[in-house]
């Protein structure tokens, strides 16, 4: 699924738009999924957030529908823990098994926590599936982050897809060898790719010191120019989702 976002994010018609733009949206939709009224707001939130993943960003939905399967687990895990009550004598229970119950209260508190978490998720991926994350790092080494924070990042993201490639290796290996797919067979497999992931960060280590890498390596890249309509699409779509809200409420 990495491979796939990032390959996306790569693809996206708004790969090209300035990252702070972006980071505007995604902050802005954010923030208001988790402070705005559930009803509208924060489904208002939603609805703008996957409108803009399949529209101008050009995210098939294949790909939204992968990005955001692995967070709803989550997110139907911690609602589950919210809905079942505990206690002997639960007040008004829709239903009651035992010591566990589902309330008034906790039915409440449930499916708002699922859309807030949601909505907020997928404000986030307006931002995850168009933005690399090379153009990230750049943009926040602009904005005088740590430089050995973005090292660490850098080092870690390209190592993931390294991870990947050896995973896939010993498991296409292990089919070709007609190998089992029981415990075992999984155990060897994970303990070959941490040997192979300590081996290639030992020989990282050594290949910079080899060098005398002490600082970060200088790059450049074309800032795109700016776009009023994405900063005044941003503040119309945000107000008029507060607007609404507000008259709702």
């Amino acid at each position: 699924m990495l491979i796939a976002l990032d390959d996306a994010a790569w693809a996206s018609p708004w790969r090209r738009r300035r990252v702070s733009e972006k980071v505007l949206w995604c902050v802005s939709l954010v923030l208001t999924a988790l402070t705005a009224e559930v009803v509208p707001g924060t489904a208002l939130v939603g609805v703008l957030s996957v409108v803009l993943i399949l529209g101008p960003a050009g995210i098939p939905i294949g790909v939204l529908v992968r990005a955001v399967s692995l967070p709803a687990v989550f997110i139907a895990l911690g609602a589950l823990s919210v809905l079942l009550s505990v206690g002997a004598n639960p007040r008004n229970p829709y239903w009651q098994w035992g010591w566990l119950s589902i309330t008034a209260d906790s039915l409440d508190m449930a499916w708002r926590l699922v859309l807030h978490a949601l909505c907020g998720t997928l404000a986030v991926l307006v931002l995850a599936l168009t933005t690399p994350m090379s153009d990230l790092l750049h943009w926040l080494g602009r904005h005088r982050v740590p430089q050995p924070l973005i090292e660490v990042s850098a080092l870690t993201y390209r190592l993931l897809f390294t991870l990947l490639a050896t995973a896939a290796a010993i498991r296409d290996a292990q089919q070709r060898r007609c190998g089992r797919a029981g415990v075992r067979a999984a155990g060897a497999a994970v303990g070959t790719l941490l040997v192979r992931s300590w081996d290639r960060a030992r020989r990282l280590e050594a290949g910079l010191a080899a060098r005398g890498a002490e600082e970060s390596l200088a790059t450049t890249m074309r800032l795109p120019p700016r776009n009023p309509r994405m900063l005044l699409g941003c503040a119309a779509s945000v107000g008029a989702i507060w607007l609404v809200s507000w008259f709702a409420w």
